[in-house]
């Protein structure tokens, strides 16, 4: 709710909040038996923070869309650069956008619109 107040009135992206346990839920949600597998895999991810492991972790996971083949490309991406993850995870439309077309657009909307995707998926 916060991050929608934040969005209408500052039009400013939040930043994802994925606790251990929000994060020990979507592994299991997304790969259930495998869990422990995926949980192994996600050990590579380095971060200065727990906060920031586990947002990087909760990005994998979504862009893997429940495929255990793909979370290692997307380990090896963020040991390039960890930010190209978490906006394709979490910033779908803007990840997509050029500086040209985000000029013309509501930016407002288009934040609005990839938080409320987002935050459909963490929390279903």
């Amino acid at each position: 709710m916060f991050e929608t107040l934040q969005i209408k009135v500052f039009g400013t992206q939040p930043a994802a909040l994925v606790t251990n346990k929000i994060l020990e839920r979507i592994i299991q949600r997304d790969f259930g038996d495998c869990d422990n597998e995926v949980k192994q895999k996600l050990r590579q991810i380095t971060s200065d923070t727990r906060a920031g492991k586990n947002r990087i972790s909760a990005a994998i996971i979504k862009l893997s869309n429940k495929d255990i083949n793909v979370i290692d490309h997307y380990i090896d991406m963020t040991k390039n650069d960890f930010r190209d993850v978490i906006s394709k995870a979490e910033y779908p439309r803007c990840f997509k956008l050029d500086l040209g077309q985000a000029e013309k657009l509501n930016m407002k909307q288009v934040y609005l619109d990839d938080w409320k995707e987002y935050s459909k998926w963490l929390h279903r």
